[in-house]
């Protein structure tokens, strides 16, 4: 079952099935909630999360395009992670193959855009799909007649049941920049946990994840492709109590692991081309 709703001041779809809830807001294409039957929300949003136009709603699945964080070649005012985060999306199709699975398509070009940071035309298409398991793609098309360069994240929120019994495999000896040390390159051979403040841009990773939570007593797999760089953030104590949206005590219970192409891993889309970023958890 389908059903538009509002959230706050925002258009959302309402999202049941045999096999997991979840909501996506059009604006942004953001599914901020995916919680199969049974479960606890795979999915972590704020309790001071805002839904309001214009505002990144944090937690769930933010759309980072056309770039991440803040990149240099645009001024200092253009908005952090991009302009498709808080752009309004069209619903361009629904699709229930069968009553576990639901499939939601969302798309913004460049005609749905006021802005000027961006001077291309361009078509993007977000697909969700809701099941036992969660797979989303990030599709970029370029509509233009030059070629464009883009960095790009799937800014994926966790829930987990304490960050200190949280191990991420999958990214022993890789190496990383630091963005809390001006992006200095670093590796580590361990098996990561999360301990203070981490803010890191892992690179050259094609790699399947794994988030172990001992807490809630479940692993939690995700799979990608199209993507040569994972970011993993947790703004612990302090950054936490100075973020209005985000509650004091957040830190606790989520962690960022981003399906990303970041810094080193921008991407040049040919006129004509096509991008396609997929991320799968389950």
């Amino acid at each position: 079952m389908i059903e538009r709703k509002t959230e706050g001041a925002l258009e959302i779809l309402d999202i049941t099935n045999d096999a997991a809830t979840a909501k996506i807001a059009l604006q942004g294409a953001h599914l901020y909630e995916y919680t199969r039957h049974g479960d606890v929300p795979t999915l972590w949003l704020s309790p001071d999360a805002r839904f309001e136009t214009g505002r990144a709603i944090r937690g769930g699945i933010p759309v980072c395009w056309p770039w991440f964080g803040k990149d240099s070649r645009y001024p200092p005012e253009a908005p952090q992670h991009g302009f498709a985060r808080t752009a309004q999306w069209k619903l361009v199709d629904t699709e229930e193959p069968d009553t576990s699975t639901t499939v939601i398509t969302l798309a913004v070009d460049h005609t749905d855009i006021e802005q000027s940071w961006f001077p291309y035309r361009f078509r993007v298409l977000v697909r969700i799909v809701i099941g036992r398991t969660l797979e989303i793609s990030l599709q970029t098309k370029n509509l233009d007649e030059r070629p464009f360069t883009l960095t790009e994240a799937l800014h994926t929120y966790f829930t987990v049941g304490d960050i200190t019994s949280v191990q991420i495999r999958g990214l022993q000896n890789t190496v990383y920049a630091d963005a809390l040390d001006a992006f200095a390159r670093k590796s580590s051979a361990e098996v990561l946990t999360v301990t203070e403040e981490t803010d890191r841009v892992y690179l050259d990773t094609d790699h399947t994840l794994i988030l172990h939570d001992g807490a809630l007593k479940r692993s939690v797999t995700v799979g990608k492709s199209g993507s040569r760089s994972t970011v993993v953030w947790n703004p612990w104590i302090d950054k936490a109590k100075r973020m209005e949206d985000f509650a004091d005590d957040g830190y606790k219970t989520m962690v960022c692991i981003e399906t990303a192409n970041a810094l080193d891993d921008s991407l040049t889309v040919a006129p004509g081309a096509t991008h396609t970023l997929r991320l799968h958890i389950c």
